[in-house]
């Protein structure tokens, strides 16, 4: 029997918000399509689903288990465009992820791993929102008052197929993370310059007594 509880990931006592009711039952409609691996998408599940908006931007996050945030990606194309022509909006899916504070008190010489930090956990996020397309480079500007904008590069070839959701991924990262972003469309890989191959010295020394030798 259809019950939303069966794909909310949620403690006995917490309770589900309306919106989270409305994706579970779209992932449910989704399974009953003619999709390509239906067997996936019946083992997805969500954590967590709220809107965000500012003026014209408005976008819906859904977090998912992060064990079973491969099967998002696989099914990517299949899952994202669905939900956007249900709900009316940008959809972003990211897995959930926990921060550890590096005062935080271990057993031992434990250390945190790195995936656990702040800023991994950051750039994470960012390649979930962004996914499908790559991330050729970041950079960080400045400005005089202290402000700092993330530039973030994107290849040129995938301007049609993200640019119009760029300010709504903007606005979801900003709530994350309060990190403001900047998106820039590059032609290539920026900045990466062709690295000379480094000589070895040890063929150059065999070739020197080579020649000696004739001499």
């Amino acid at each position: 029997m259809y019950s939303n509880r069966d794909k909310i990931v949620k403690k006995a006592n917490e309770q589900t918000t309306e919106i989270e009711d409305e994706v579970a039952k779209a992932f449910f409609e989704l399974e009953n399509k003619k999709v390509d691996s239906p067997e996936d998408i019946k083992k997805v599940k969500l954590c967590s689903a709220r809107y965000y908006s500012e003026g014209d931007k408005k976008v819906l996050h859904v977090t998912v288990p992060y064990p079973l945030f491969a099967l998002v990606r696989k099914n990517y194309l299949t899952i994202v465009p669905y939900l956007e022509n249900k709900f009316k909006c940008t959809v972003a899916l990211t897995a959930r992820r926990t921060i550890l504070s590096k005062y935080e008190k271990r057993k031992g010489s434990e250390k945190r791993p790195y995936s656990r930090t702040l800023t991994s956990v950051h750039n994470s996020y960012l390649e979930d929102i962004i996914y499908p397309y790559e991330i050729l480079g970041r950079r960080i500007r400045v400005k005089v008052d202290g402000t700092q904008i993330f530039k973030i590069h994107l290849k040129e070839e995938d301007r049609k197929g993200i640019e119009g959701r760029l300010e709504a991924l903007a606005l979801l990262y900003k709530t994350m993370t309060n990190r403001i972003l900047s998106f820039e469309f590059v032609k290539g890989v920026e900045g990466e310059k062709k690295k000379k191959p480094k000589k070895d010295s040890r063929k150059e020394g065999k070739k020197k007594t080579k020649e000696e030798k004739k001499e």
